[in-house]
């Protein structure tokens, strides 16, 4: 498993619209199936994503990420008539050693929207997968919230400062 995250150049908010969040998860989740990934969180900003995903070969990583910020740039300036050039900064990933670590993390990433003031509650905010996470087993959702308190991790503070 990995955790994966990537930003907007100069940290600009070119994902504010919602077609632009649109967009980005639509090619998210292609691109985690024709790689044959299994997504397990994620979360669209309006200026960076997170995400966590069981990866099948860590080598098309690098391959994967380039596919996604191309295609998802192209789309999104084209449908918003943005000019930017470079449209994507970089990305980050680092590998989930542990089920602690994978459950701290994926707290943190649906956390995110709130931690950034998009939202106070996780359940108005639509670009993520708490609301799949809460439908399926929300007393794991709750329990998890409680013990990680996912507004106390700072393990990730340097990698989204954005």
């Amino acid at each position: 498993m990995y955790f994966f995250t990537g930003a907007v150049y100069q940290r600009k908010k070119l994902l504010a619209a919602g077609v632009a969040k649109d967009f980005f998860r639509k090619y998210l989740f292609h691109f985690i199936e024709k790689y044959g990934w299994e997504l397990l969180e994620w979360v669209v900003l309006d200026n960076h994503y997170h995400f966590l995903a069981e990866v099948t070969r860590s080598k098309d990583m690098p391959v994967m990420i380039n596919a996604l910020h191309k295609t998802s740039a192209f789309h999104i300036k084209k449908a918003l008539k943005i000019q930017d050039k470079p449209f994507w900064y970089q990305y980050w990933d680092r590998c989930i050693r542990d089920e602690e670590e994978y459950r701290r993390t994926a707290t943190y990433i649906l956390y995110n929207p709130v931690k950034h003031g998009y939202v106070e509650n996780l359940e108005d905010y639509p670009y993520s997968s708490f609301h799949e996470r809460f439908r399926d087993d929300e007393v794991r959702l709750r329990a998890d919230f409680t013990k990680y308190r996912p507004q106390d991790i700072k393990a990730y503070d340097a990698v989204d400062g954005f």
